[in-house]
């Protein structure tokens, strides 16, 4: 593959929206070159972009492996929501985790009740049902809670065994989300589950995108 083809391919594959206007044949190959030399400043000839743009559709290495999530997504054994989630971010020290390990006692599973935990390098956020919020939030010293967001969503998708080992499954899910102007404020995985969390304002529109992936036509 020349030079110019590889940079051209990796311009498509870098650029979701011009991408699926390729793959659904919104946008002529020649419009579609002149963009990338205007917007990358591409040394070459139109003519070259296009020759690439054509191999690429043709070829169309990354849509296959979307298109294979699509399937193993397509098979997912469910799909359910949870409302009324808080999300708790806390600051990190010795005093901190050491609490953390307290609120295990504080929720009931076996009612269903949510507690899920995240840590990072500087930080551990917890994601709760609203209800068990104020005696959660007692639990830690006001200056070690440094961001609380209430009003979340959880969608639970649980795949199918097969998207344990294929690739894609989270990028098509996320990047359908974006495309219907939907902010993913968090997502977890447990395989075979895959969760994730919206503002409440949004998991209508939320459940329907990825309730059409799981559920197609």
């Amino acid at each position: 593959m020349t030079s110019i083809a590889k940079t051209v391919w990796k311009l498509i594959e870098d650029d979701v929206i011009a991408r699926r206007a390729l793959d659904k044949g919104f946008a002529s190959m020649k419009n579609l070159s002149m963009y990338f030399i205007k917007k990358h400043k591409l040394s070459t000839t139109s003519d070259a972009v296009i020759s690439a743009i054509r191999r690429y559709k043709e070829e169309q290495p990354l849509e296959k492996k979307y298109e294979t999530a699509k399937k193993i997504i397509a098979i997912s054994k469910g799909i359910r929501i949870t409302s009324n989630i808080v999300n708790i971010t806390l600051r990190k020290n010795r005093k901190t985790q050491e609490l953390v390990q307290k609120t295990f006692n504080m929720v009931d599973y076996d009612r269903g009740e949510l507690l899920l935990i995240m840590q990072g390098e500087q930080s551990i956020k917890l994601l709760i049902n609203d209800k068990n919020r104020e005696k959660i939030l007692n639990l830690f010293p006001k200056d070690s809670v440094s961001y609380v967001q209430n009003n979340l969503a959880e969608i639970n998708i649980h795949l199918s065994d097969e998207a344990r080992k294929t690739p894609g499954i989270i990028s098509v899910l996320s990047t359908e989300l974006m495309l219907h102007d939907i902010n993913m404020v968090e997502t977890m995985s447990c395989l075979p589950e895959l969760l994730f969390f919206v503002d409440e304002k949004d998991v209508v529109k939320s459940y329907d995108v990825l309730f059409n992936l799981c559920n197609p036509k």
